[in-house]
């Protein structure tokens, strides 16, 4: 007895929920960014966040009694506008294999092997891609996803609305005053308080001396500009080797933490810290990656994120439809897994970056 449509259908119909919760909670990043998207798309070409650069009025020091206050209006209103991408994926099972078996535990199996697999596949493609700009090219290519904004400044290649040079910038304040790029359509500045935090490692020698000092540094920046030592980074994301670094200094001195993530981990789970940001590593942040070549990244790199200023706004969230008989082409059914969005940071300041720390040693 061969496995229907209808029936596969049916057990998918338990299984899809969980299913794109799995992809949704599949990485800190990527769950941070869907979990905090406050304010959902409602249709339009465009997802839209707006800021004031700059104090919003003059004062004047009153020392007689008769001195005329100043009206002059300085506030800027600035507005980001990211382009919401489109992204699309055909699962299909061959109906040869739906003939071949036979019972709910072989449908279970069959989801397991294409509608899971493939889900894997799309959530390992996208976690590099915000990463650094570059697929995995499991199921789409990096040209395929260049309508998604990535962390990577070094990326100057998007496509769309925004979304051309990546968020944060390898690079100081001074020079990306200087360069001025476009960042969500909106031209880096600082008097408009529009760039992010940056130090290079530059010494070879202790990462103690060397590469900690930067780190905390751009921590205590990050939260000076969202409002103070309360408000900083609640994530870093490191490359391997600078990870390994930090554990190792962390160790020597003895302090590990023990975190507890009431949001999204009942249980009681190990994790490096920085400030108040948990601290975790990526493989798919790799500063050997060809995406960081010719910048200071390519020396290792630490992403610092305040994900209380950076949100995936989706016209339409992740979904996988029910299986349907295809016609003609192919002898499969096939569901569409979907989702149409964007990253969009609403207080740039308050995201950082340090390179060059996985080329200092591990000793102080």
């Amino acid at each position: 007895m061969s496995i229907s449509t209808e029936l596969l259908n049916t057990t998918f119909a338990d299984l899809r929920g969980p299913l794109v919760n799995s992809f949704v909670r599949s990485n800190e990043l990527f769950e941070a960014l869907t979990t905090k998207a406050r304010m959902p798309m409602e249709g339009g070409t465009r997802i839209e966040r707006s800021f004031a650069g700059g104090a919003p009025a003059r004062g004047v020091g009153v020392y007689v009694g008769d001195e005329l206050l100043n009206m002059t209006r300085r506030q800027q209103i600035n507005r980001f506008q990211v382009e919401p991408h489109r992204i699309v994926v055909a699962v299909n099972i061959p109906k040869r294999e739906l003939n071949q078996n036979s019972g709910k535990l072989a449908v279970i199996r069959l989801i397991e092997e294409y509608p899971q697999t493939t889900m894997e596949a799309v959530k390992a493609d996208l976690n590099k891609y915000f990463l650094t700009g570059v697929s995995r090219g499991l199921v789409f290519t990096t040209s395929e996803l260049k309508g998604f904004l990535t962390l990577n400044g070094h990326v100057s290649d998007g496509i769309g609305t925004g979304v051309t040079n990546g968020l944060i910038d390898f690079r100081t304040t001074a020079e990306q005053d200087s360069d001025a790029e476009s960042v969500q359509g909106v031209t880096k500045s600082s008097t408009i308080s529009h760039f992010n935090q940056f130090e290079d490692v530059t010494s070879t020698s202790g990462f103690a001396a060397n590469g900690l000092h930067p780190l905390r540094r751009v921590y205590r920046k990050c939260a000076h500009y969202a409002g103070g030592p309360g408000k900083g980074p609640d994530l870093v994301i490191m490359d391997d080797d600078t990870y390994t670094l930090y554990d190792q200094n962390l160790l020597q001195n003895n302090v590990r933490i023990n975190l507890v993530d009431d949001k999204t981990d009942k249980s009681n789970t190990m994790a490096l810290t920085l400030g108040l940001a948990k601290v975790h590593s990526s493989i798919d942040l790799d500063k050997d990656d060809s995406a960081f070549s010719g910048s200071d990244a390519s020396d290792g790199v630490s992403y610092f994120l305040n994900t209380d200023y950076l949100e995936f706004p989706m016209l339409e969230a992740p979904n996988i439809s029910e299986f349907k008989e295809r016609v003609g082409d192919q002898d499969v059914v096939t569901a569409l897994f979907a989702m149409q969005g964007n990253m969009i940071c609403t207080k740039l300041p308050a995201q950082g970056a340090v390179t060059g720390t996985a080329g200092t040693t591990a000793t102080s």
